[in-house]
């Protein structure tokens, strides 16, 4: 049994506890809350044994193999390179940091203590990932892709009212792209690699940071479109079209919703039965590295995340 040690208290971290006492590999052990009295009673719901409000000395803890990160995006450097550099394993939410410099800076530090770093990416390891790689043969060649993740923000009505949050707070690394963009731009890389070239576009809020944007990703032989929202709702379907039919994906971040609609008007179903709670794959995955010796997920790797943390880097506040 791996112990984990958890840093974040949002709805997330109450997700991923969810998926690691249903792995059957984990075991939860401490938690690092700023509130010792908050800490205590997040610890007593979900039966974690120690809550620390320090992490220095919790990292200190040598039962502790692994920490997960789900603290605001402006935290995790210094607090992914504290642990790292304390010999634990790490797991942390996207996006992992906000720039190439910090993201080198981490990786050379998985690697000089010989822990496992990996960004907690859900949907390239949702094996309805894998269904759609596997059968994008099956509509020719691709010539274009729009993945989208839209969805309105109550806490833009907060910040409308003059409460600034650490979703739109600039200090906190927040926004539109680092909060949700980061979705299916993750998605597109994962799926057909590196672009020739990229640019786009945001909408910056008062707060200065952005509250939507676009990207455009032009690979040799396609185009693609990421679009990204925290003000406004989206409806239609992401898309990957080729020249023999397309996949439509409902939920890109959830890879849900999988059809592939042929150019004859045929439907075929590919999407399979995966589970409620689909932080159990990206555990597994973490789980198995920290077994093997491993530092880098073969999947999540370090090219795509440094990808990734490049283009959001250039383009958060364009």
């Amino acid at each position: 049994m791996v112990n984990f040690a958890i840093i974040g208290t949002s709805s997330i971290s109450e997700k991923f506890i969810g998926a690691l006492k249903n792995s059957g590999k984990c075991n939860l052990y401490a938690l690092l809350s700023r509130s010792e009295s908050k800490g205590k009673e997040f610890a007593e719901k979900h039966g974690i044994e120690k809550v620390y409000t320090d992490i220095n000395e919790m990292l200190k803890d040598e039962k502790i193999v692994a920490v997960y990160i789900a603290s605001p995006n402006g935290k995790h450097f210094e607090q992914v390179k504290l642990a790292l550099e304390a010999k634990k394993n790490v797991i942390c939410e996207k996006p992992i940091v906000p720039s190439v410099e910090e993201f080198d800076i981490l990786v050379d530090c998985a690697k000089r203590n010989g822990v496992a770093l990996m960004e907690a990416m859900r949907p390239t390891l949702n094996p309805n990932f894998k269904i759609i790689k596997d059968s994008l043969e099956k509509i020719g060649d691709i010539r274009q892709f729009m993945l989208k993740y839209c969805q309105y923000s109550s806490r833009y009505d907060l910040l409308k009212a003059g409460e600034v949050t650490n979703i739109f707070n600039k200090e906190m690394k927040g926004g539109s792209l680092y909060d949700i963009g980061v979705y299916p731009l993750y998605f597109a890389i994962a799926m057909f690699g590196e672009p020739e070239e990229y640019f786009g576009y945001n909408y910056i809020l008062e707060s200065g940071v952005d509250g939507c944007g676009s990207i455009l990703l032009k690979y040799k032989d396609k185009i693609g479109n990421i679009s990204y929202s925290k003000i406004t709702d989206e409806r239609s379907q992401s898309e990957i079209l080729g020249e023999k039919g397309s996949i439509v994906i409902d939920k890109v971040s959830q890879v849900k919703g999988i059809k592939i609609k042929y150019r004859d008007g045929k439907e075929e179903d590919i999407e399979l039965q995966v589970a409620e709670n689909d932080m159990i794959y990206e555990i597994d995955e973490f789980v198995n590295l920290i077994k093997k010796g491993e530092i880098e997920s073969k999947v999540n790797s370090f090219d795509i995340s440094r990808k990734v943390v490049e283009i959001m880097e250039k383009l958060a506040n364009k």
